[in-house]
C-alpha cells in the first residue's frame, strides 16, 4: 500500500513582508489622517471661523448704513437690500459648517424719550433689533446685535459697542445740547433664520418724525438692552453724560438744563428672506 507523504509547512518571507508593508502603510495613513483631524483642521476651521465673524461685521454695518442713508434722503417705499452669511464654511470630508441663526426681534429694546414741554408731558419711542448668533465651535462664540441705530458685538469676555448710534450729547455752559435718533422696527414680524447659508435683508422706512425742543424740562433717555454695560462705557466715553444709572436691563440717562433737543424717529419694516 503507497503511502501519501506530508507537505511539509515552509515559512514565507514574501508572505512576512507583504503583510508588514500593509500594516506599516496603514499606520501612515491612520497617522497623516490623525494629524490632519487633530491639528490641521482646527486650525483651518478658526480661520474660517474668524474670517466669518469679520464678513459679518461688514455685512452688518452695510445694513445700517442702507437704514442711515434712507433717513437721510428721507426716502420712503424704496427698499434697500443686503445680505448676511449665517455661518462659516467647513472642511470638506473633515469638519461640517458652522451654523447661525439670525432674529428680528420687533417688540423687544425700548429707546424712550420723556420731556416737558410747555407744562405738557412728551414721550418718544423705538424699538426692536436684529442679532445673528454664530455658534463657533473654534473660534469664540459671537453675537452680533443692531438696536438703538447702533452695532454690538457680544463675546463670552464681555460685550462693545462697535459702529455708533446718531446720539450726540454736549456739554456747554452748564447746558446741553442733544440730538438723537430713534431706530422703531415694531411694525415688523418676529422672523429668524437659521443654517450656515446666505439671508438676504430688506430695509423700508415707513415714515420719520422730526421735533426740535428749545428749553425742555425733565429730559429722560432710556434705553432697554441685554448689554447695559457697554452701553454704559460708550455714553462715558463719547458723550458729556449727565447722571447716569443702570436698572437691570434699563439704562436711564437724566439730563438737566438742556438748551437744545432734536429727536428723530424712524420707522422700518425688516423682512429676511433665504
Amino acid at each position: 500500500m503507497k503511502r501519501l507523504s506530508k507537505r511539509a509547512l515552509r515559512d514565507s518571507d514574501e508572505g512576512v513582508a507583504t503583510t508588514v508593508g500593509t500594516i506599516m502603510a496603514l499606520l501612515v495613513f491612520l497617522s497623516l489622517l490623525s494629524l490632519i483631524t487633530q491639528q490641521y483642521v482646527p486650525v483651518w476651521m478658526e480661520d474660517n471661523e474668524a474670517y466669518h465673524m469679520e464678513e459679518v461685521m461688514t455685512q452688518f454695518s452695510s445694513m445700517k448704513g442702507n437704514i442711515d442713508t434712507l433717513i437721510m434722503n428721507n426716502r420712503m417705499d424704496y427698499p434697500m437690500f443686503s445680505t448676511a452669511r449665517l455661518g462659516a464654511e467647513g472642511v470638506p470630508m473633515f469638519a461640517s459648517a458652522t451654523q447661525g441663526a439670525m432674529r428680528v426681534t420687533p417688540r423687544w429694546g425700548e429707546m424712550t424719550l420723556e420731556l416737558t414741554e410747555d407744562g405738557q408731558p412728551r414721550t418718544f419711542q423705538g424699538q426692536g433689533n436684529i442679532s445673528l448668533n454664530v455658534q463657533n465651535r473654534y473660534f469664540e462664540e459671537q453675537t452680533v446685535v443692531y438696536e438703538h441705530g447702533a452695532i454690538i458685538l457680544e463675546q463670552p469676555q464681555g460685550a462693545v459697542v462697535r459702529a455708533p448710534p446718531h446720539i450726540r450729547i454736549e456739554e456747554d455752559g452748564g447746558e446741553y445740547s442733544v440730538s438723537l435718533t430713534m431706530i422703531d422696527i415694531s411694525n415688523s414680524q418676529r422672523i429668524s433664520a437659521g443654517g450656515s447659508g446666505v439671508v438676504g435683508i430688506t430695509t423700508e422706512l415707513f415714515s420719520t418724525t422730526e421735533r426740535d425742543f428749545t428749553n425742555p424740562e425733565n429730559v429722560t433717555i432710556s434705553l432697554e438692552t441685554a448689554y447695559p454695560a457697554a452701553w454704559q462705557r460708550w455714553f462715558e466715553e463719547n458723550t458729556d453724560v449727565g447722571d447716569l444709572e443702570i436698572d437691570g436691563n434699563q439704562l436711564n440717562i437724566e439730563l438737566n438744563s438742556v438748551s437744545n433737543l432734536s429727536v428723530t424717529r424712524a420707522r422700518f419694516d425688516i423682512k429676511l428672506s433665504v
